[in-house]
């Protein structure tokens, strides 16, 4: 029994020694691939096959390594391989010997499927579904579950092709002969009665190709149950789920998946998708922001890439600017495409990474590289969204050269977009036609958001701002804005409600300056019919952007105006802005400056027969031997536009007192006039009240005009008044 002991462990000796040097041998291959010497790799399996022509690991090692070599998946213009064909033959061979010299291993049958369908040719991709089928049979049978859970997500992505070649048929795909006959799209009633069934067509349990969808989502399910970490199952699953519109069912595996792995970027992504969808904007920004932490720095550049929404020429311009200048640019676009600041969401960008996702997920195609987001179907969508019809023609059957799916998506009776599909392949493009419509429109409509779902109402709010001179470099600046609260709570079933208000001011690098909040009570069923608020700040000069919010959180409704600031540095003979309010009244006795005035806001509308108040500073009169400075006012009233019925008469009836009792009269324009002296200073403050008498409603110009009487120096300056019924 010893003898025999010692017998087999001298005879298990040299096979020990041999593996010991085959996994020597292969770390370090693996090694230099690491290092980027594939080449140096690439020849030493040259050497391990030609040493043992029947060691179908190395076989298969040399295959995959020449065929990563190869950029098999690479491809230029549409579908023109450009990869190196001699390293193609060597992976082709190579997988296949592989496959011959180590029946049992079902992964070398996989991957010998995948370098199939990377080939253009038809013919060749048609091998790799009996290899899978095979390689599925194999791996039940084995306990590697890796290699089972691959095999099952190859089985379920032959199946999504099948079911994309049939997807999306109805009545029309049989009826319209000349798909590029858009007239039954320009009839509101036919595409109507489509349109309208959509959703009942996404929740449906019988449709075109359901059988090769629930085929394909079984494998790609079970793919995942077996190994959750087959991160491209997850992105199957992702994709079936996304095409049908099961939004909840998404959000849950995404869920479930965070739990598993809180760094899992794609199941952020599919959660921020299906939040938003869901109307949970909240959730769905939380869930992009973390995401794109997650991702490396080439998907996250994919996904946020603003070029895909503007105009060709921006995307120009954008393209000069520096790298650090790119993450300033688009924290201001997405600024000003947030339809309310007062609310913490930006549902614009929500909808603009969704639109992304989805277009990755769906419209991607694997085998030959092909990122969602940059095919003709992935721009069409992220611009304009999901269409609100798709429907799928077959090919022709009286054409023999044509042998594409045409794919219609329709967005309206006046843009559609015609796609050409290759059958199994997945790959589509715009019909010539269709693909010179869309660049003109890309240049005149870039991008819209008329399918990005439910957002709060936003109306419109009136704002006027002042500026006065501070110090050499700033100004201070007053804002008044005038608060549609009626339309906001029209029709809200509540007795009281918050209204919040808010005034934020940025620099052009989206850096906040100025920030004023107020949060009040109002009474739904009394509400004044316009709220006036107001609010000064102190800027250095430069460039601003400003937005005044309202929000009414109960009723979801808000209101908003936006625009910019212009401050530059001030010094020497000039005048302030004109500042229009209901009345104007010193606060004190001792007047110097704009700011010692009780301000009455109003942001330049004056109802009809209501005085009105004006005011403001000059700056740097020369000083009058006399110690004081001497200046004429002129106030002038114009019509926008010459010709205004009913003629128009002013009066000075409060303000500086030198100024009142002054009147005038015209058919298109008034002017008064009055001397003014006080004594010198640096700034001089005027206040007057005037009263239009029954000035029709239209369009004014009011222009003050100031002459130093010390260098007869002219200075002026205008504002816009609009007389309201």
């Amino acid at each position: 029994m010893r003898y025999a002991l010692l017998i087999l462990l001298l005879a298990a000796q040299p096979v020990a020694a041999q593996v010991t040097v085959q996994e020597n041998r292969f770390a370090t291959i693996d090694s230099l691939a690491s290092e980027g010497d594939s080449a140096g790799a690439l020849r030493l399996l040259d050497a391990a096959v030609r040493a043992n022509a029947s060691d179908g690991e190395a076989w298969h090692r040399r295959g995959v390594l020449a065929w990563r070599m190869s950029g098999a998946e690479k491809r230029t213009g549409f579908m023109k391989r450009s990869a190196n064909e001699a390293l193609l033959n060597v992976a082709d061979s190579s997988l296949r010997l592989a496959t011959q010299y180590a029946p049992g291993s079902p992964g070398y049958l996989v991957d010998l499927g995948r370098f199939d369908l990377t080939s253009n040719s038809a013919a060749v991709r048609k091998r790799a579904k009996p290899l899978f089928e095979q390689a599925l049979k194999a791996a039940r049978k084995g306990n590697d579950v890796e290699v089972l859970s691959r095999a099952e997500d190859e089985m379920g992505m032959t199946w999504w092709r099948h079911y994309e070649d049939i997807a999306d048929r109805n009545i029309y795909s049989t009826i319209i002969k000349n798909v590029k006959d858009r007239t039954f799209t320009r009839d509101p009633r036919s595409i109507a009665y489509f349109v309208d069934r959509q959703a009942i067509r996404a929740s449906a349990q019988d449709w075109s190709g359901a059988l090769e969808y629930l085929k394909a989502y079984e494998f790609f399910s079970e793919a995942l149950r077996v190994d959750p970490s087959n991160a491209s199952a997850a992105r199957h699953v992702y994709r079936a789920l996304v095409d049908r519109q099961r939004w909840i069912e998404l959000e849950h595996l995404a869920r479930v998946r965070l739990i598993a792995d809180h760094s899992d970027a794609w199941a952020w992504l599919a959660l921020g998708l299906a939040s938003h969808r869901l109307g949970d904007e909240h959730q769905s920004g939380t869930a992009f922001d973390t995401a794109l932490t997650l991702l490396p720095p080439a998907e996250r550049a994919r996904l946020t890439n603003l070029s895909r929404i503007v105009t060709p020429k921006d995307s120009i311009s954008r393209n000069r600017l520096p790298t650090a200048e790119l993450a300033n640019d688009e924290r201001m676009y997405w600024l000003m495409a947030d339809p309310l600041w007062a609310t913490s969401d930006n549902e614009g960008r929500n909808e603009f990474l969704s639109r992304g996702v989805f277009a990755e997920l769906r419209f991607s195609v694997e085998e030959f590289g092909i990122h969602g987001i940059d095919t003709d179907r992935g721009d069409v969508y992220v611009r304009y969204g999901p269409p609100p019809a798709v429907i799928s023609f077959p090919p022709d059957a009286l054409n023999q050269g044509e042998h594409r799916i045409r794919i219609l998506w329709w967005y309206s009776t006046q843009e559609t977009f015609l796609f050409r599909q290759l059958p199994t392949y997945g790959v589509a493009t715009l019909d010539p036609d269709d693909a010179r419509e869309t660049e003109r429109l890309r240049d005149t409509v870039p991008v819209a958001w008329t399918n990005a779902g439910a957002k709060p109402l936003a109306d419109s709010i009136n704002v006027s701002l002042t500026r006065f001179r501070a110090a050499s470099d700033s100004s201070d600046v007053y804002f008044a804005a005038e608060l549609p609260v009626k339309r906001m709570v029209e029709d809200v079933d509540l007795a009281r409600g918050a209204l919040d208000v808010e005034l934020e001011a940025y620099t052009w690098r989206a850096k906040p300056v100025f920030t004023a909040t107020t949060h009040e009570t109002i009474d739904f069923a009394h509400p004044d019919l316009n709220q006036m608020h107001a609010w000064r700040t102190r800027l250095q000069a430069g460039t601003f952007l400003y937005r005044v919010e309202a929000l009414q959180p109960d009723a979801g409704r808000g209101a908003r105006s936006a625009s910019r600031i212009e401050l530059v540095p001030g010094g020497g003979f000039g005048l302030s802005d004109i500042l229009v309010a209901d009345s104007v009244s010193p606060a004190n006795t001792n007047i110097e400056r704009w700011s010692d005035f009780r301000i009455a806001p109003n942001v330049g509308r004056v109802r009809r027969g209501k005085s009105f108040a004006m005011l403001w500073e000059t700056y740097d009169l020369q000083k009058m031997p006399n110690g004081n400075s001497s200046y004429d006012v002129t106030i002038t009233l114009r019509r926008e536009k010459g010709g205004g019925l009913g003629a128009l008469a002013a009066k000075i009836i409060g303000g500086v007192k030198s100024a009142i009792g002054i009147s005038g009269n015209g058919s298109d324009h008034i002017s008064l006039r009055f001397p003014r002296q006080t004594p010198a200073r640096d700034v001089s403050v005027d206040y007057v009240t005037l009263d239009l008498g029954q000035a029709p409603p239209g369009n004014y110009v009011l222009d003050v005009d100031i002459l130093d009487l010390a260098t007869n120096r002219h200075v002026s300056r205008e504002r816009p008044l609009s007389i309201v019924e």
